[in-house]
Protein backbone atom coordinates (compact mmCIF):
# COMPACT_ATOMS: atom_id res chain seq x y z
CA UNK A 1 0.00 0.00 0.00
CA UNK A 2 1.23 3.27 -1.06
CA UNK A 3 0.07 6.93 -1.28
CA UNK A 4 0.50 8.41 -4.39
CA UNK A 5 2.55 11.01 -5.12
CA UNK A 6 4.48 10.84 -1.91
CA UNK A 7 6.62 8.46 -0.06
CA UNK A 8 4.11 7.15 2.08
CA UNK A 9 3.94 3.94 3.01
CA UNK A 10 0.54 2.77 4.58
CA UNK A 11 0.38 -0.95 6.19
CA UNK A 12 -0.78 -2.86 9.00
CA UNK A 13 0.06 -2.15 12.26
CA UNK A 14 2.39 -5.03 14.20
CA UNK A 15 2.61 -5.51 17.92
CA UNK A 16 6.21 -4.10 17.84
CA UNK A 17 4.72 -1.05 16.97
CA UNK A 18 2.46 -0.21 19.83
CA UNK A 19 4.19 1.43 22.06
CA UNK A 20 5.52 3.95 19.47
CA UNK A 21 2.23 4.25 18.19
CA UNK A 22 1.01 5.23 21.67
CA UNK A 23 3.90 7.53 22.04
CA UNK A 24 3.27 9.40 18.86
CA UNK A 25 -1.11 9.65 19.28
CA UNK A 26 0.08 11.11 22.09
CA UNK A 27 2.63 13.83 21.21
CA UNK A 28 -0.04 14.65 18.47
CA UNK A 29 -2.83 14.95 20.82
CA UNK A 30 -0.84 17.23 23.27
CA UNK A 31 -2.22 20.37 21.36
CA UNK A 32 -5.11 20.42 22.50
CA UNK A 33 -4.00 21.08 26.02
CA UNK A 34 -4.05 24.75 25.01
CA UNK A 35 -7.24 24.46 26.01
CA UNK A 36 -8.09 21.76 27.41
CA UNK A 37 -6.90 19.60 30.36
CA UNK A 38 -5.25 16.10 29.67
CA UNK A 39 -7.85 14.15 31.61
CA UNK A 40 -10.36 15.67 28.98
CA UNK A 41 -8.77 14.14 25.86
CA UNK A 42 -8.96 10.61 25.81
CA UNK A 43 -6.34 9.50 23.38
CA UNK A 44 -4.08 10.83 26.21
CA UNK A 45 -5.36 9.03 28.31
CA UNK A 46 -4.97 5.70 26.91
CA UNK A 47 -2.55 2.97 28.22
CA UNK A 48 -0.53 0.13 26.32
CA UNK A 49 -3.25 -2.47 27.64
CA UNK A 50 -5.95 -0.24 25.63
CA UNK A 51 -3.78 0.18 22.53
CA UNK A 52 -3.28 -3.77 22.93
CA UNK A 53 -6.65 -4.66 23.18
CA UNK A 54 -7.43 -2.11 20.08
CA UNK A 55 -5.21 -4.21 18.00
CA UNK A 56 -6.96 -7.32 18.87
CA UNK A 57 -10.13 -6.10 17.61
CA UNK A 58 -9.82 -3.12 15.50
CA UNK A 59 -7.96 -3.03 12.24
CA UNK A 60 -4.70 -0.45 12.96
CA UNK A 61 -3.02 1.09 9.89
CA UNK A 62 0.64 2.55 10.50
CA UNK A 63 2.10 5.15 8.26
CA UNK A 64 5.73 5.20 7.44
CA UNK A 65 7.93 7.78 5.75
CA UNK A 66 11.42 7.65 4.48
CA UNK A 67 11.31 4.54 7.21
CA UNK A 68 10.00 6.20 10.37
CA UNK A 69 7.00 5.73 11.98
CA UNK A 70 4.89 8.79 10.55
CA UNK A 71 1.24 8.53 11.99
CA UNK A 72 -1.66 5.88 12.85
CA UNK A 73 -5.64 5.43 12.69
CA UNK A 74 -8.18 2.98 13.94
CA UNK A 75 -10.87 1.24 12.55
CA UNK A 76 -13.79 -1.15 12.88
CA UNK A 77 -17.10 -1.93 10.94
CA UNK A 78 -19.47 -2.38 13.07
CA UNK A 79 -22.76 -3.26 10.69
CA UNK A 80 -21.76 -1.61 7.59
CA UNK A 81 -20.58 1.26 9.24
CA UNK A 82 -16.51 1.73 9.22
CA UNK A 83 -16.06 3.78 12.62
CA UNK A 84 -13.03 5.54 12.51
CA UNK A 85 -10.96 6.42 15.54
CA UNK A 86 -7.37 8.30 16.82
CA UNK A 87 -6.01 9.24 13.49
CA UNK A 88 -2.72 10.56 14.75
CA UNK A 89 0.17 12.26 12.74
CA UNK A 90 3.73 13.09 14.51
CA UNK A 91 3.26 16.41 15.03
CA UNK A 92 5.99 17.48 12.26
CA UNK A 93 5.04 16.24 9.74
CA UNK A 94 1.23 17.18 10.24
CA UNK A 95 -0.28 18.89 6.93
CA UNK A 96 2.31 16.95 4.64
CA UNK A 97 -0.50 14.45 3.51
CA UNK A 98 -0.01 11.88 6.06
CA UNK A 99 -3.53 12.31 7.60
CA UNK A 100 -5.07 11.84 4.25
CA UNK A 101 -3.22 8.91 2.78
CA UNK A 102 -4.22 7.27 6.34
CA UNK A 103 -7.94 7.90 6.06
CA UNK A 104 -7.56 7.19 2.13
CA UNK A 105 -6.27 3.74 3.19
CA UNK A 106 -8.94 3.61 5.45
CA UNK A 107 -11.93 4.42 2.83
CA UNK A 108 -10.24 1.58 0.29
CA UNK A 109 -10.23 -1.29 2.94
CA UNK A 110 -13.64 -0.16 4.21
CA UNK A 111 -15.49 -0.27 0.74
CA UNK A 112 -16.06 -3.70 0.18
CA UNK A 113 -17.73 -3.94 4.14
CA UNK A 114 -19.33 -0.58 4.97
CA UNK A 115 -21.23 1.93 3.29
CA UNK A 116 -20.37 4.83 5.51
CA UNK A 117 -17.36 6.15 7.91
CA UNK A 118 -18.19 7.54 10.89
CA UNK A 119 -16.17 9.57 13.51
CA UNK A 120 -15.82 11.86 16.34
CA UNK A 121 -13.74 14.59 17.02
CA UNK A 122 -13.69 17.80 19.41
CA UNK A 123 -15.31 20.60 17.84
CA UNK A 124 -12.94 23.11 19.14
CA UNK A 125 -10.01 21.78 16.62
CA UNK A 126 -10.48 24.11 13.84
CA UNK A 127 -7.88 21.89 12.21
CA UNK A 128 -9.90 18.79 12.04
CA UNK A 129 -12.96 20.45 10.91
CA UNK A 130 -11.27 21.74 8.27
CA UNK A 131 -9.50 18.24 7.57
CA UNK A 132 -12.15 16.16 7.65
CA UNK A 133 -14.66 18.91 5.48
CA UNK A 134 -11.83 19.15 3.15
CA UNK A 135 -12.07 15.22 2.87
CA UNK A 136 -15.51 15.13 2.02
CA UNK A 137 -16.72 14.36 5.34
CA UNK A 138 -20.13 15.69 6.48
CA UNK A 139 -21.04 17.18 9.83
CA UNK A 140 -23.99 15.13 11.42
CA UNK A 141 -24.59 16.46 15.18
CA UNK A 142 -22.89 17.70 17.67
CA UNK A 143 -22.71 15.83 21.36
CA UNK A 144 -22.53 18.30 23.77
CA UNK A 145 -20.82 18.41 26.64
CA UNK A 146 -19.66 14.85 25.36
CA UNK A 147 -16.02 13.04 26.17
CA UNK A 148 -13.76 15.02 28.59
CA UNK A 149 -17.17 17.46 29.62
CA UNK A 150 -16.40 19.50 25.94
CA UNK A 151 -18.44 19.22 22.91
CA UNK A 152 -17.41 17.11 20.32
CA UNK A 153 -18.82 16.72 16.70
CA UNK A 154 -19.71 13.38 14.22
CA UNK A 155 -19.17 13.30 10.92
CA UNK A 156 -19.98 11.36 8.60
CA UNK A 157 -19.53 10.32 4.69
CA UNK A 158 -20.89 7.85 2.56
CA UNK A 159 -18.47 5.46 0.64
CA UNK A 160 -18.85 3.46 -2.23
CA UNK A 161 -19.68 -0.30 -1.62
CA UNK A 162 -18.14 -1.99 -3.96
CA UNK A 163 -19.72 -5.26 -3.37
CA UNK A 164 -23.31 -3.70 -3.28
CA UNK A 165 -21.97 -1.85 -6.65
CA UNK A 166 -21.15 -5.33 -8.29
CA UNK A 167 -24.28 -6.50 -7.18
CA UNK A 168 -26.60 -4.17 -8.30
CA UNK A 169 -25.40 -4.14 -11.41
CA UNK A 170 -24.93 -7.88 -11.56
CA UNK A 171 -28.82 -8.49 -10.81
CA UNK A 172 -30.24 -5.38 -13.05
CA UNK A 173 -31.45 -3.09 -10.09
Amino acid sequence: MKSKGANIIIRNATKTDLPELLDIQKAAFMRYTDWLLPEQIPPLNEALDDVRRDFQNKHILVAEVKGRFAGSVRYMIKAGVCILEKLSVVPELQGSAIGRALVTEVEKQASNKAHKIYLETGLLADNLLRFYTKLGYSGEAVLRKHYGGFDWIVFSKFIENKEVSDDNQTSGI
